[in-house]
């Protein structure tokens, strides 16, 4: 019992692919990319994490046809002598035989080993596996918002250069219309400098979050990656009420746990039929005397007697069904713990997409007018350098900070989709090496499906 392509990658694929055109019968979080969705297929047929599970899988079925398959006979000989000295071929009395012995289960148990073993196989195709899948797709959409928001803060650093210039240049006008002092300008171009570090700091984060996707794509790790301009934007979900379910449709240990159900009925079905006897069949040949009169031979039939059955069987059985009792509570369990973790990423989802909304329409427009009002008035000599310091500051840092919360909101959505039972962590730190020495910093989630050692912290 061995498939070539296991069943969850087949769904798997199939699921990325249903997304596309709008199945609605499994809903997803993510929204609608159909770049990202072919580099989730690629990942999944090329990522070397799948060995493992497919390899568990694989040994799980391989454990099905051995438990159907009777066990193996047993051949016995047997000598019996007529004297004290060797007597074979002279005595009457004395025999050389060899006896094969052939166990029968009773009827049905076989059949119900397989079966049992085969439900097994599918739990861990279910479970293994199928958490293999999900991770190894969160990891990779999340590599993907990383990358967007590397190279989107990279744009951002290249902007805030340009401003730089034109601060520097205003600085150095006034300068020599004696209208300013000398510390503006050079307080002005050691900003332009930081500008380089950061620059140079954020390269080295586009390299690593590049080697990371196309790692996990199975390419070379330098290889292109185009990807779009700007992050998904904010958008509002449906109730709460159809996320969860569409969790625990795509949740395998939820998957796992049902199909632990019926593997524990079957194993009940087993206990049963360990009420029953077993048997033995023999048969054999034996040589006497001179060996002229010919060949004796012999059949037998055993039975075992299951006379400890209030010790062994009674409790196998009582086993057998306190192990349904706690599958079928665990998957209780699952659902409850599920709907909670859900609940919580919906929660952060929107909070993240209502600050990303109040950065975009009030925080940064009005971030916008304080600078440009802070240059004219500096402009105009009613206000010091550092008040145009402090404002360039704040808008750059709060555009940064805008971007992260897009990749955060997008990240929440691969985690709704992910239904992992672990809670998703929040992490925040800056954007890039260099950034919160000029006070442009990006927040982004953390979870379990994939880590960051980088500055700007990813969703796991």
């Amino acid at each position: 019992m061995k498939h070539p392509i296991p069943v969850i990658v087949s769904a798997l694929l199939f699921a990325a692919g249903s997304a596309l055109a709008g199945d609605q019968s499994s809903p997803r979080a993510t929204l609608p990319d159909p770049a990202l969705d072919a580099l989730v297929r690629t990942a999944i047929e090329n990522t070397p994490e799948l060995a493992a599970a497919h390899a568990a899988v694989e040994a799980a079925q391989l454990r099905v046809e051995p438990a159907e398959t009777l066990g193996d006979p047993s051949l016995s000989t047997t000598y019996q002598n007529d004297g004290t000295s060797l007597s074979l071929g002279r005595a009457q009395g004395s025999f050389i035989g060899l006896m094969l012995s052939q166990p029968l289960p009773w009827p049905g148990k076989l059949a119900l080993a397989g079966q049992t073993a085969a439900s097994e196989a599918r739990e861990v195709e279910s479970g293994t596996l199928g958490r293999a899948g999900l991770t190894i797709e969160a990891r990779v959409r999340n590599a993907w918002y990383d990358l967007i928001l590397a190279r989107a803060i990279d744009r951002l650093i290249e902007e805030r250069r340009d401003t730089a210039r034109q601060i520097e240049a205003t600085t150095r006008d006034r300068y020599a219309a004696g209208l300013g002092v000398q510390q503006d300008v050079l307080r002005a171009q050691v900003e332009l400098v930081r500008i380089d570090e950061l620059k140079a700091a954020q390269r080295a984060l586009i390299t690593s979050r590049l080697a990371e996707s196309n790692r996990l794509l199975g390419v070379l790790q330098d290889a292109a990656l185009d990807t779009p301009a700007d992050l998904p934007g904010t958008k509002p979900l449906s109730p709460a009420a159809n996320w969860i379910s569409s969790a625990l449709a795509r949740s395998p240990e939820a998957a796992a746990a049902q199909q632990g159900i019926k593997t524990g009925r079957l194993r009940v079905q087993m206990a049963k039929k360990n009420f029953r006897p077993d048997f033995v069949v023999s048969g054999g040949s034996m040589y006497r005397g001179n060996f002229a009169e010919g060949p004796m031979w012999q059949v037998g039939v055993g039975v075992s007697l299951p006379v400890w059955i209030n010790k062994r069987q009674k409790n196998q059985l009582a086993e057998a069904r306190a192990r349904v009792t706690e599958q079928t509570a665990e998957t209780d369990v699952i659902g409850r713990e599920l709907e909670l973790r859900t609940r919580e990423r919906i929660a952060q989802l929107e909070g993240a997409n209502e600050v990303a909304v109040l950065y975009r329409e009030k925080i940064i427009p009005l971030d916008q007018l304080s600078y440009e009002s802070a240059l004219a008035s500096y402009q105009a000599g009613k206000v010091p350098f550092i008040t145009v310091f402090e404002a360039v500051n704040v808008l750059y840092s709060d555009r940064a900070s805008y971007l992260g919360r897009l990749a955060e909101a997008a990240k929440w959505r691969v985690a709704i989709d992910e239904a992992a039972l672990q809670p998703t962590a929040m992490g925040s730190s800056p954007a890039s090496g260099g950034a919160a020495a000029s006070g442009m910093s990006a927040q982004a989630p953390a979870s379990s499906s994939s880590s960051s050692n980088s500055a700007s912290t990813s969703m796991r």
